[in-house]
């Protein structure tokens, strides 16, 4: 059954990789990467045994991120943020990281860097806190602004105002104007949206790939769709990847105690596009102690994102997490954690999602759920 899987996998991506566009995410080169992300969600579970209610509880969860980068420098803030009911008990978890990071030479991609990172859960004393300081080595670039040209040339392509796909220049010259937005906006205003038009309308005139004098009515409705998120959604595009190796030093403790040694922290990440339908993220670190427990006592954790666009209007989403915590004696207890979800567009940027889960921590027993969530963009 898995090897039947993983061949339609493998199949969907040859197809994929096979029909796409001339241009590729790695032909995406700007000097100044910003992207931002905030969206919110919600849950309510209740259930009725004969006239007595076992279950009444509710969750939210609100999710930051912001990064911007640019050849000398370079931040990142990560916000997670959750909170339920439970009949009346209350609970919230919250988890902010923040990163700033200097490349040494414009030319490479060699930084020094410092993060620091605070999370509370209701249950404890106080909140816990590090601080560390490294060097590394990458860079990441968000593409979506690439991403949304692909979708207009696939709108394009289908109501039959193009011949064909347009060059790769003009591909890039298209997304360097759809990433200058903001500039457009603050330059002319309300009127913004007139101006940008016309320029991504003469990129395209230029490549001589237009059929007809212009875009026409069906052209620009189909532009406006995506770069409005009308009735379609275009997901985050990322590519590239760091490695980081530094020193941890815990600030404080959820329980008040004592602080022990600094840790040896060494964690990368990688994300990449596979075509314009697929995104893969994964990320991992671990630490050891500074002191006589160094190499004895290591914790690990590491994920990995696959999103999926079925279409222009669903999603599926899934995420895998393993966290390995090694004692300095005893035996090593592994976290596992499968998450599979279908989002569904609606509208005005709500989600509809049919949620999956197996979990499994230690020997305990495993832990299955199945829930439907509405999530909410709001940037």
């Amino acid at each position: 059954m898995k090897k039947k899987t993983l061949t339609i996998i493998f199949l969907i991506l040859i197809i994929e990789i096979s029909f796409a566009q001339r241009v590729e995410v790695k032909d995406y080169q700007v000097p100044i990467s910003r992207a931002q992300i905030l969206r919110t969600s919600a849950f309510w579970n209740w259930g009725q045994i004969g006239d007595s209610v076992s279950t009444n509880s509710a969750t939210a969860d609100l999710i930051f991120r912001k990064f911007y980068s640019s050849l000398p420098f370079a931040w990142f803030l990560d916000a997670d943020v959750s909170g339920g009911k439970a009949f009346s008990k209350y609970s919230h978890d919250i988890n902010i990281k923040a990163s700033a990071r200097k490349y040494i030479w414009e030319e490479r991609d060699l930084f020094a860097f410092t993060e620091i990172n605070a999370r509370h859960i209701d249950y404890y004393k106080q909140i816990s806190s590090s601080l560390t300081f490294g060097a590394g080595y990458g860079r990441y670039i968000d593409a979506t602004a690439l991403a949304k040209a692909v979708r207009i040339e696939e709108h394009l392509i289908k109501e039959s105002v193009i011949k064909g796909h347009l060059p790769k220049n003009t591909m890039v010259k298209i997304a360097n104007i759809i990433e200058r937005e903001p500039e457009y906006e603050d330059i002319y205003s309300d009127t913004y949206e007139t101006f940008w038009f016309f320029d991504i309308e003469n990129e395209i005139k230029a490549s001589d790939m237009l059929i007809g004098n212009n875009l026409g009515a069906i052209g620009i409705l189909r532009m406006r769709q995506v770069l409005f998120g009308i009735n379609e959604r275009v997901n985050n595009r990322y590519y590239g990847w760091d490695v980081t190796f530094g020193t941890r030093f815990d600030l404080t403790r959820f329980d008040k105690g004592k602080i022990g040694s600094p840790n040896l922290n060494l964690a990368g990440r990688y994300s990449y596009p596979l075509g314009w339908k697929f995104q893969i993220n994964t990320i991992g670190e671990i630490y050891s102690p500074l002191d006589s427990l160094f190499a004895k006592q290591i914790t690990s954790n590491i994920g990995f994102d696959f999103i999926y666009e079925l279409s222009n209007r669903i999603n599926l989403v899934t995420s895998y997490k393993l966290g390995l915590q090694k004692p300095s004696s005893g035996t090593t207890e592994a976290t596992n954690i499968f998450n599979t979800a279908f989002l569904f567009y609606l509208e005005n940027e709500i989600y509809f999602g049919i949620n999956g889960s197996l979990q499994r921590i230690g020997n305990r027993p495993r832990v299955i759920g199945l829930s439907m969530t509405l999530q909410y963009n709001l940037f």
